[in-house]
């Protein structure tokens, strides 16, 4: 009751301080400084955090990776060409209401009745909460407003470039990492283990930290001039030493709490299912469905039903194996079958019967279309009147798992030199699918100058496919790889039109001429809207 009454009064732009809540009373006769006083109280105000970030995970509000993207899916869109006309814009409120719940997480953590380690632990949650928050209006807005601690609704908040976002960002995520336990000790405050991957711990918050230095290196080539004043090779390394404390080693197999599955196959049925080795942090999505969405719990979906609805229509509706062809997005055989020679286990574990599909006498059928599979389990309603129909997706939504890790890793390692370890990180991942490993001929009839580079990143197009982090891959990549990687109209569009934020989403105009008088659209955007 009293965390609901919390929640009311987070808006963004209607955001209150701290010191002002202070002063309010609740029906319930309790002032919110006095809401927390025990870890049941602090465990409530996380579970806010997790409850705010599962709503966000999948929903429209976190749709940046399919944007823009041409070989996840090779369909034509309208926001795949860039095209002005189709605005883009989401609304990044959510996002906001999230930073407010984590604010309070933060602030009110050291007052509970607990020991110093404890409270370590629950500002340690909030300081994850947050960092993930702003690396999500990052990816999406680019420029965006940091709204500190406290907020009061009388002030006004102008957007901050997103290098000095990714700043403070980065910093959160360092705090969590200093103030996380490993997963293997999470305990809650009656000391019961957690069931998912579900709670911040250190490894997750080494991975946002990893991811959010990798972007703030990457990026660098489209900022603006006024914010290019650091060196990225400072920020390469802190992603390495991320990536490294999670897998253990400085080299070959993981020796840290996390471990790769044996096979492909089991990303479908062991990682996206919850708490697995490979899994480093998750959003339980698999029996939290109707608290996110009673009436669209596709919500949790988009996710999966961006590639395999047809498995929805096929399972749970009956139909033809042609309905692929109506999906909105689509790959090609020919990419996939050269994607993943005979031999890569990922080709069958992805993707239904692939070569059977792909043969030329289902042409008719198929439409030279794949049938993407990794996402395949279908939970169907069963009350009276609706047996049958489709419910949900049975899987988590796993925000990183270890293959990523070492693949970012590798990345890293490129841009520091460091080759042969590299190539070590990267042939970890090819030889768990059972594909060729590294050498110095790969590629060598592209035009990318880095050849090792380019078969991370194409390694990391095939290993996370269905993963929508291709985009951003793309962009932390260089000028280069937009030009070749994402579809015909970046090839052409003038560098000035990246910086100024073509490459980002809109702010929605819901958000423009209310009480923040001092916000602005993105410049990019500002032209056509």
């Amino acid at each position: 009751m009293r965390i609901s009454f919390i929640i009311l009064v987070l808006g963004f732009w209607g955001l209150m301080s701290c010191e002002d809540l202070l002063d309010m009373t609740p029906e319930n006769s309790a002032t919110f400084k006095n809401a927390y006083e025990t870890e049941n109280d602090m465990e409530a105000a996380v579970r806010l955090c997790a409850q705010k970030l599962r709503f966000l995970t999948g929903s429209p509000n976190e749709e940046m990776g399919n944007y823009v993207d041409s070989c996840a899916s090779e369909t034509s869109r309208g926001y795949k060409e860039l095209d002005a006309s189709y605005y883009r814009y989401e609304d990044w409120n959510p996002w906001y209401e999230l930073i407010g719940a984590a604010n309070v997480v933060i602030k009110f953590s050291d007052q509970i009745h607990a020991t110093q380690e404890r409270k370590d632990f629950y500002k340690g949650e909030g300081h994850f909460y947050r960092a993930i928050a702003y690396w999500r209006l990052i990816q999406t807005w680019g420029d965006c407003v940091i709204i500190g601690d406290d907020v009061n609704y009388e002030v006004a908040f102008p957007k901050s470039a997103w290098p000095e976002v990714l700043d403070y960002a980065i910093n959160e995520a360092r705090r969590a990492v200093a103030l996380l336990p490993g997963y293997d000790k999470i305990k809650d405050s009656g000391g019961n283990s957690p069931q998912f991957k579900n709670i911040p711990c250190k490894g997750a918050a080494n991975a946002l930290l990893a991811h959010l230095c990798a972007l703030k290196a990457g990026w660098k080539w489209f900022a603006t001039p006024d914010q290019q004043n650091y060196d990225e090779t400072v920020y390469w390394k802190e992603a390495e030493e991320a990536c490294t404390a999670i897998i253990g080693s400085e080299i070959g197999e993981a020796t840290g709490l996390y471990r790769l599955v044996s096979t492909p196959e089991e990303i479908s049925t062991n990682v996206f299912k919850g708490n697995s080795t490979e899994s480093i942090f998750e959003m339980e999505t698999r029996s939290w469905w109707e608290e996110i969405g009673s009436v669209n719990s596709t919500y949790t979906d988009i996710w999966a039903l961006t590639y395999c609805y047809w498995v929805v229509d096929v399972k749970t509706r009956g139909a033809g194996l042609d309905v692929i062809q109506e999906q909105n997005n689509l790959i090609n055989y020919e990419t996939v079958n050269e994607w993943f020679p005979k031999g890569d286990l990922r080709r069958e574990a992805y993707f239904w019967k692939l070569d059977s599909m792909g043969h030329d006498t289902l042409r008719n059928v198929t439409g030279g279309f794949v049938y993407p599979y990794l996402f395949r389990d279908v939970r169907v309603r069963t009350a009276t009147g609706y047996e049958g129909q489709y419910e949900h997706f049975d899987y988590n939504s796993v925000y990183w798992r270890l293959a990523d890790i070492y693949l970012l890793r590798a990345e890293c390692r490129v841009r520091l030199n460091k080759t042969e370890e590299a190539i070590a990180d990267l042939n970890v991942i090819r030889k768990r699918a059972n594909a060729k490993l590294y050498d110095a001929f790969e590629f060598a009839d592209t035009d990318y100058s880095n050849k090792l580079q380019y078969a991370i990143f194409k390694e990391r197009e095939k290993e996370m496919v269905f993963e929508k982090q291709r985009y951003f891959d793309v962009l932390r990549n260089g000028e280069d790889y937009v030009r070749r990687e994402l579809s015909y109209a970046f090839r052409t569009i003038p560098l000035q039109d990246i910086i100024d934020g073509c490459v980002f989403t809109a702010v929605h105009p819901n958000r423009l001429g209310g009480r923040n008088t001092l916000l602005r659209q993105n410049t990019w955007w500002n032209r056509y809207m």
